[in-house]
């Protein structure tokens, strides 16, 4: 994944991580087996997720912690919004792994 600039300029911190779905036991079907990610947050605490894995759609995230978890507030695909109800399962479960990972860092 290449890394990218900040989402939300140049006040915004950025890490990049790849999450190993196989280690994780997230299923997103015969593959892929890994998904980049990139977590954004500006000056504000908005959290921005960008889920990228191979032959799945791309997905950003706009969460936030709460009680050690990582919430969902707002989800996209290709830019457009989806519903709650809309969002993979992998791609719940990945937004899980990045909230304990970002718990850990603190």
């Amino acid at each position: 994944m290449a890394s990218k600039p900040p989402v939300y300029g140049s006040s915004a911190r950025t890490e990049e991580f790849t999450v190993d779905l196989v280690g994780e036991g997230i299923q997103t079907g015969p593959c892929p087996y890994s998904a980049g990610v990139v977590v954004s947050v500006d000056a504000n605490h908005t959290l921005r997720v960008e889920v990228e894995a191979a032959n799945e759609l791309n997905w950003e995230l706009d969460a936030r912690i709460v009680d050690g978890s990582l919430e969902i507030v707002r989800a996209f695909n290709d830019g457009d919004g989806v519903p709650d109800d809309v969002i993979p399962n992998w791609v719940e479960r990945v937004a899980g792994v990045v909230g304990e990972r970002l718990e850990g860092d603190r």
